[in-house]
């Protein structure tokens, strides 16, 4: 017979369960935990949580000395905070992208949800949301389950404002609806820039340049560089990843671009085609970013760039 799950006592009351290497919130007990110290006696909940019956109307995180609370009924799952994945060209309340129960989710930066003021402190959890379809994590160092508080209603008001909005487009499908999606399977050409890996769909590309020195022009009238008779305007992918600069003055390799107006990108490497399984893509939200999906491509997750955006 399966042991039970260990139980946990939350911060501010509540408890949750841990396997698999996740917490999840859960009501209340079915026995005493018998590897630890017996809790705190609880206040007495207030009359709206006794008419619920559960007392879990809100999950409280707290990060570098700031609170921020929200309904439970968005919560999906409590995980170990994960290594982020930056994501260029975010609005300013997005951390990143993380890998989170198999899946990605769109990290928020929960100080700048909680109106700010808090100091630097390293998340311990990352409290995965689902919301309008989509899924959403906010990193926290603590997570208290508890009864309904004002500060609710400020955070269901932000999801329905514009900078909510702007992330949503970014927030990768739930589970559900990212399987039900029929995306046909990809060619990719892999590349490094800056530090990281990324992904360019093949059919966007029109050819791979060994090591060019790219030229500035006069008057600052832009960056190109020589290929079949052309003079394409160079792109540097480093520095439009939000990172260090691909070709840094030297000769770097390029990828030409199947674009109207054609460009090199510089890259640091290029790693050659991949074929993708259509189940190892994972579109974000409606693909107008420079960062269209996440490819898992060799146990890891890479950002699928939007040619148009690069180029721009």
């Amino acid at each position: 017979m399966a042991e039970p799950a260990p139980l946990l006592p939350l911060p501010g009351g509540g408890w949750c369960a841990l396997g698999g290497g996740t917490a999840e919130p859960v009501a209340a007990p079915p026995r005493a935990p018998q590897a630890q110290a017996a809790p705190l006696p609880e206040a007495a909940p207030p009359p709206a949580a006794r008419r619920r019956g559960t007392g879990l109307e809100a999950l409280h995180l707290s990060l570098g000395g700031v609170a921020l609370a929200l309904p439970s009924a968005l919560a999906e799952h409590i995980h170990p905070m994960p290594e982020l994945l930056p994501l260029p060209g975010a609005p300013p309340c997005v951390r990143g992208l993380a890998l989170a129960g198999g899946a990605p989710v769109l990290v928020l930066d929960s100080l700048a949800l909680a109106g700010g003021g808090g100091v630097e402190e390293a998340p311990a959890w990352l409290l995965a949301l689902r919301w309008q379809g989509r899924r959403l994590g906010l990193p926290a160092a603590r997570i208290a389950a508890g009864p309904a508080v004002p500060a609710l209603r400020r955070f269901e008001e932000w999801l329905d404002g514009p900078e909510a909005r702007a992330a949503l487009a970014l927030a990768p499908p739930a589970l559900e609806e990212a399987t039900s999606r029929t995306i046909p399977e990809r060619h990719l050409v892999l590349f490094r820039a800056g530090g990281l890996r990324a992904a360019l769909p093949a059919e966007a590309v029109r050819a791979v340049l060994a090591p060019v020195r790219a030229q500035s022009l006069p008057g600052g009238g832009g960056v190109v560089a020589p290929h079949r008779g052309e003079l394409l305007p160079v792109r540097d992918a480093g520095l439009r990843l939000g990172a260090a600069p691909a070709a840094n003055g030297s000769a770097a390799p390029m990828i030409r671009l199947a674009l109207s107006r054609e460009c090199l990108v510089a890259v640091s490497a290029i790693e050659g085609v991949r074929r993708v399984p259509a189940a190892d893509i994972t579109p974000l939200g409606a693909g107008e970013g420079l960062v269209t999906g996440l490819a898992r491509v060799q146990g890891e997750n890479l950002m699928l760039l939007s040619p148009t955006a690069l180029a721009a």
